[in-house]
């Protein structure tokens, strides 16, 4: 998010948080995580484009884009348990969304495991819509550590998974548009969600 808000000072990005000490971190001089390059991209965009809250519900309510990266460990109980992805995190995040949405909302999905996580949070957030219409895109991230900000300055790809429809490729373009502003067009793949979705459904 740090590397969106100094490739593209128009957009103000919010990093929100329910962890206070986190939050208190990445506002203080003393970031959480280590990163090489990060520090220097957080302090330039700090407080002009880019800040950090734990008022989740708040800016998830004003935002056009919601960006969700939460954990997606391995089930360690009932059916798939040690082999499938425990989705927790991601339907509350969901739930959420959905509880304090008033305006349409492009949701992007960062997991690695994009085709079952869309299909949960496109579950739920058409359950409970009350006529907002939500766009899932899937925006898998590959980072290395210690390269992860090299990574993302220059990426080998981005892919933006989307659904075939009028407003998923509005979508899809939406993202698409702000990744050209330092991304080169032919790195930035896209591809049908939905074809995805269907096939494992």
């Amino acid at each position: 998010m740090a590397v969106i808000a100094l490739k593209c000072p128009a957009i103000e990005v919010v990093v929100v948080d329910i962890s206070k000490p986190r939050i208190d971190a990445w506002n203080s001089e003393q970031l959480p995580i280590y990163e090489p390059g990060l520090d220097e991209v957080v302090k330039e965009c700090r407080g002009r484009n880019l800040f950090f809250s734990t008022d989740v519900e708040k800016h998830v309510a004003e935002a056009d884009i919601i960006f969700v990266s939460v954990n997606t460990p391995t089930k360690t109980r009932g059916l798939g348990a040690g082999k499938a992805a425990d989705l927790t995190y991601w339907e509350s995040a969901a739930r959420m969304i959905a509880d304090v949405s008033k305006s349409d909302k492009i949701v992007v999905e960062k997991s690695t495991v994009p085709v079952k996580t869309a299909e949960a949070i496109e579950k739920i957030l058409t359950h409970n819509s009350k006529g907002i219409n939500y766009q899932i895109l899937s925006n898998p991230e590959f980072l290395a550590e210690g390269t992860a900000i090299d990574d993302l300055f220059k990426p080998d790809r981005v892919l933006i998974g989307g659904r075939e429809t009028a407003e998923g490729r509005k979508a899809v373009q939406a993202l698409k548009s702000v990744y050209a502003h330092w991304v080169p067009e032919d790195r930035i793949i896209t591809t049908n969600l939905c074809e995805e979705l269907d096939e494992n459904s």
